[in-house]
């Protein structure tokens, strides 16, 4: 039978009860279990629907209270598999946490994997024998790593990173390496489910065949234990970055990550290359590799990116700023091909890099690595048109640190800004919105707003804001290009019947465009359909002399609503 364990409150306890009754305290779900001073409060919701009263002498009755079972009580139930990691729960004091209101995955390692872990890991035959305060922190780390605090079921393993990291604040993997189904899923190329989607009340349980294990070492140290990159490896050493991009923790005391491709020993001898001395001879002036204007030195940077990307995370269509400054490496992503630095010859056959998938999706403590499978020499692009969204490509957005309708300051963002910093500030998204990727920021009541661009290549652009303006809009702004301003005053209010609409030949003439056909809510209708998502043209020479980022900034002149929608890149021959 399935029960949950509550007891009768106090009178103290009571009297806090009737308070919360007198502030209408809704709850969502009533066959839910609440904690409150260490005691349930649906026994009391129990007691208010069957009528049944009772004083502090009834301390310790037990109540059927409950048709769903929490995490901790799933595994509880099924000992024959579960016991070794529900002891571990005990031993951590995680299995309270574990049946606890909130949303929950833990991945389950069966009794089977586990005894022999223990036994081989700490030297004892139980859990119960582990008391050595270092031996219970490693089993704390190794709880947390295998614990998300979000629900993921088994539609949501993609191959890749997973929707939100385990309590040690890492990315656990999934991957489709031995085919297709779920069946042939494994997580972090360690272990294959042996049951998923184990429903409880708190969330998912998936058991698995291994035990995973915690990410300790950074990229470089992953990369050169795989053993398959020891040229590349060698160079990361010649050249100083193997350090640097194992760093894990910067001065501030902010995590840093990394994302490096590499090619595999046999990768570069397709290329003739057979020893760091040949790679030397291939890209190298002279030897002092740590210079950082050295060929070889930004032959190893440009396979870096300061940031944390598996292909999942990698755009459909854009650049990647990599640890060389000012170069950029170019990704499209084109049904289950990734295409890294397409040739852009303009002929009928392109060539491309793309990833050796089996040994791609590596993580580390601060990133991951991906192999590629051919030489990946610096690229130079060619201007392309490009619609950057300030909101989806934020990393705080995609990584969900920062969510729709949330309120957050300026130190929220890494690439965004605005004064005073202290004032919140929200993005909001629908879809109902006939807005690029369904949202807009919600700017407005600063002095400034700064945003970092995409990577730009080098040429020569058109360039346009479009926003949610008209009828509803109160903000005017001067907008700046990197500390300079540029073009006239971006007039929020104005109104598409004073600038031509939707004659587009009279809109053109007074630096108005109407929204992209291609952008649509929902329901498919247009954004071109509609006068209040008008596109401002900036200027119509945004000259770019170098393939780099940029900064724009909206300083208002009239302080005011902002629905900002995106910013837009045309390449101008």
């Amino acid at each position: 039978m399935k029960r949950a364990m509550v007891k009768c409150f106090s009178n103290r306890e009571m009297t806090l009860w009737r308070v919360l009754c007198g502030l209408k305290i809704k709850f969502k779900h009533m066959k839910r279990l609440i904690k409150l001073s260490g005691l349930l409060v649906s026994s009391i919701l129990l007691m208010l629907v069957v009528g049944v009263g009772c004083d502090d002498g009834l301390d310790d009755k037990t109540f059927l209270i409950s048709e769903e079972l929490t995490i901790a009580q799933t595994l509880d139930a099924s000992p024959e598999k579960f016991s070794t990691f529900v002891e571990m729960l005990h031993l951590t004091g995680f299995y309270t946490s574990l049946q606890s209101y909130g949303s929950y995955t833990c991945f389950v390692p069966v009794n089977e994997v586990l005894d022999p872990y223990i036994k081989e890991r700490w030297g004892v035959n139980s859990v119960g024998e582990i008391t050595n305060e270092e031996h219970i922190e490693e089993v704390k780390e190794l709880v947390k790593f295998h614990t998300m605090a979000k629900s993921v079921g088994a539609s949501g393993l993609v191959e890749g990173r997973m929707p939100d990291t385990t309590y040690t604040g890492d990315f656990l993997t999934s991957s489709y390496l031995l085919g297709g189904g779920i069946g042939n899923v494994t997580i972090n190329r360690e272990a294959k489910l042996l049951q998923y989607d184990i429903r409880s009340d708190n969330g998912y349980i998936h058991s698995i065949d291994n035990v995973l294990t915690p990410y300790s070492d950074p990229v470089p140290v992953v990369i050169e234990k795989a053993g398959k990159h020891t040229i590349f490896v060698e160079a990361l050493k010649k050249t100083g970055l193997y350090d640097d991009f194992s760093v894990i923790i910067g001065e501030s005391g902010n995590k840093i990550n990394y994302t490096i491709f590499a090619e595999t020993d046999s990768v570069f001898a397709l290329s003739g290359i057979n020893s760091f001395d040949d790679l030397a001879a291939k890209y190298a002036e002279d030897s002092d590799y740590e210079d950082v204007n050295n060929g070889l030195n930004r032959f190893v940077a440009y396979h870096a990116t300061a940031s944390f990307l598996y292909t999942i995370d990698m755009p459909e269509e854009g650049y990647l700023s990599t640890v060389l400054e000012k170069n950029a490496i170019k990704v499209d992503k084109l049904d289950d091909v990734l295409k890294i630095n397409e040739s852009e010859t303009g002929q009928e056959i392109e060539t491309w890099v793309s990833l050796v998938s089996d040994y791609s999706n590596y993580p580390a403590k601060n990133g991951v690595y991906h192999t590629v499978d051919t030489l990946m020499d610096i690229f130079i692009p060619k201007a392309k048109h490009i619609l950057f969204d300030p909101v989806s490509e934020q990393p705080e957005v995609i990584s969900k640190t920062v969510r729709n309708k949330n309120k957050v300051t300026a130190d929220a963002y890494q690439d965004v800004d605005w004064y005073p910093s202290s004032n919140t500030n929200r993005f909001l998204a629908g879809s109902s919105y006939k807005n690029l990727n369904w949202n807009i920021f919600d700017l407005g009541g600063c002095v400034w707003y700064e945003f970092k661009t995409p990577i730009l290549a080098k040429g020569k652009y058109e360039f346009l804001i479009c926003a949610n303006g008209g009828n509803n809009a109160r903000g005017k702004f001067q907008v700046y290009w990197d500390d300079e301003p540029i073009g006239s005053i971006y007039d929020l209010t104005t109104k598409g019947a004073n600038i031509g609409y939707p004659d587009s030949i009279a809109m053109e003439a007074n630096g108005w465009r109407m929204g992209l056909e291609s952008i649509t809510n929902k329901n498919g209708d247009k954004q071109s359909d509609q006068a209040n998502t008008l596109r401002r043209v900036v200027t119509r020479e945004l000259l770019c002399p170098e393939q780099k980022r940029h900064t724009i900034k909206l300083v208002a002149v009239k302080s005011g609503g902002i629905p900002l929608d995106y910013f837009e890149f045309i390449p101008v021959d």
